[in-house]
């Protein structure tokens, strides 16, 4: 599993957890897979010979994806179109990151105040891609969660990087949307 990102942190702490970080400053993350996975043939099934691409791919992201080229700026199509790029014929790619029907922000390159974004429809199409979409439907899962961290199965403890009081939640938060102090999660105290 790759983990795809431009913050160290983030990078490492998804190393931590198993996943393969590709910095997205050492050039095109397509590539950088691909590349990776030539590189070991175990990490590919059978029939992905040929393609050297992945079965599934996640834009856990959303409208706030940056841009490589310009990293002060976003483009929200960039994920997508890097999956839609990755992705093997009858693939699968998951889209969860947060798209709003508005933003108080300008609207970026490639998408619109309405929320409505430009999309490789043709390039999904053709490899025959199951796209799904949409954020979780938490009060249905928060039980079955809950049991999953009293039994030890799911540890989501692993990412928080920074304990806080309330009273520093702005600040926190500041710095999380800045991407400075290594913030990856923050859980606050009251």
């Amino acid at each position: 599993m790759y983990s795809v990102d431009l913050i160290h942190e983030r990078l490492d702490k998804a190393a931590e957890l198993g996943f393969v970080p590709v910095d997205v400053r050492q050039g095109d993350p397509v590539e950088q897979i691909r590349g990776l996975r030539r590189a070991r043939p175990g990490a590919r099934l059978p029939g992905e010979e040929e393609t050297g691409g992945v079965m599934a791919g996640i834009d856990a992201v959303g409208f706030q994806a940056r841009d490589r080229r310009f990293l002060d700026r976003v483009d929200p199509r960039q994920v997508i179109n890097d999956l839609a790029r990755l992705v093997n014929p009858a693939g699968r790619l998951g889209i969860a990151g947060v798209f709003t029907t508005t933003d108080a922000a300008p609207a970026p390159e490639g998408g619109h105040a309405d929320g409505s974004l430009q999309v490789p429809w043709a390039a999904l199409s053709d490899k025959g891609v199951t796209v799904g979409f949409g954020r979780t439907h938490d009060r249905r899962h928060t039980t079955h969660l809950r049991d999953l961290i009293i039994s030890g199965r799911a540890r989501p403890g692993q990412i928080v990087t920074h304990h806080e009081s309330l009273e520093n939640a702005p600040s926190i938060y500041d710095r999380f949307d800045r991407r400075v102090d290594g913030i990856v999660k923050a859980v606050f105290h009251h």
